[in-house]
């Protein structure tokens, strides 16, 4: 989402450096993304939302969780590929997809370079030189990312039957995902006596390493070319 945000912003329409949404505008997305919505629909509203904000103020602002929740959610859904998604109005689990009339629960975190300051950085007009230098460090990243994350949502408490999804905000332009795979799936092996099945979003693909406790590959491609 990163990504998808910090290129839309840019040519889509912008709020003034200090303005704030207001509560009421919050709450009404909130209301609209926790109704049962066609995947598809579910995928272009959160797209549309996102890409109106700029990052400093999604990314400073309080109260947009559930926007990224959102995100991770549409994404989530479509790979699988479901029905309808929505958001939980609860305080956990995130979300959840219907798929043939059953109904599938996740908890929704992101998993990043620890201090990361997203809003501090700018909405860049044009993408920058990225060198490759910094895909390898962001991919050195990520175990201790991920450790980081899964550690944090071990010490709440889940009905057995959820799932949990992790975005991995690190990507590397697919330049190692043969060696990054048994690096996401070792470090996220502790989240499985937790939830019901454990998956990743990385590199425009949808993992599954953990199912019912053992280990289960499976991959579904999110990522289209309208988010580049």
């Amino acid at each position: 989402m990163d990504d998808v945000i910090e290129t839309a912003v840019a040519n889509g329409p912008k709020a003034a450096p200090e303005t704030r949404i207001p509560k009421t505008a919050l709450a009404a997305w909130k209301t609209e993304l926790s109704g049962w919505t066609s995947t598809e629909a579910f995928r272009t509203r959160i797209d549309q939302i996102a890409h109106g904000i700029p990052r400093k103020i999604f990314f400073r602002q309080g109260g947009l969780t559930f926007l990224r929740d959102a995100w991770t959610a549409s994404r989530v859904a479509c790979a699988l590929p479901s029905d309808t998604v929505r958001l939980i109005a609860s305080q956990r689990p995130d979300f959840e997809i219907k798929i043939d009339g059953q109904i599938l629960q996740f908890e929704a975190t992101e998993a990043d370079i620890e201090g990361r300051r997203r809003g501090d950085e700018p909405d860049d007009p044009y993408p920058r030189i990225d060198p490759v230098e910094n895909w390898r460090r962001r991919f050195e990243a990520i175990p201790a990312a991920l450790d980081r994350v899964v550690a944090k949502k071990l010490k709440k408490d889940y009905p057995p039957e959820v799932n949990l999804a992790i975005y991995v905000n690190l990507g590397c332009y697919g330049a190692f995902v043969e060696e990054g795979l048994p690096v996401l799936r070792d470090h996220t092996a502790a989240a499985r006596a937790k939830f019901k099945s454990v998956f990743v979003l990385w590199e425009g693909c949808l993992y599954k390493f953990w199912d019912e406790g053992k280990p289960h590959f499976e991959k579904w491609q999110h990522v289209r070319p309208e988010d580049f």
